[in-house]
């Protein structure tokens, strides 16, 4: 199972784990789930200068901290909102496979 768990309050979003809902390579929530992630690491990176964005990348887990700069928290909340929908559709369909957990 795929658990997401995002923090408006510390900006931050965790995931950890493997959707096992089919064979490696055929998977199609963690393809949903790790592009997702692939899209959240991406567009933080590319605000990296605002946004200050901390990775950590371990095998079947991924954690984002951001500590924006002045003036840039609501930009980074309304992007890591954003990619968290992502995440809570994921879950609302397949529920099965996915945790979402959103905390403010």
């Amino acid at each position: 199972m795929i658990r997401a768990v995002y923090d408006r309050r510390e900006l931050s979003l965790r995931l950890s784990g493997h959707a096992m809902s089919a064979p490696r390579g055929e998977d199609l929530v963690c393809a949903a789930a790790s592009i997702l992630a692939f899209t959240a690491e991406a567009a933080l990176e590319d605000e990296a200068e605002r946004f200050f964005p901390r990775v950590i990348k371990k095998s079947g887990e991924l954690s984002i901290l951001c500590e924006p700069a002045h003036g840039a928290r609501k930009a980074c909340r309304r992007l890591l909102d954003t990619l968290w929908y992502g995440f809570e559709l994921l879950a609302r369909e397949y529920p099965a496979y996915v945790r979402a957990q959103k905390e403010d």
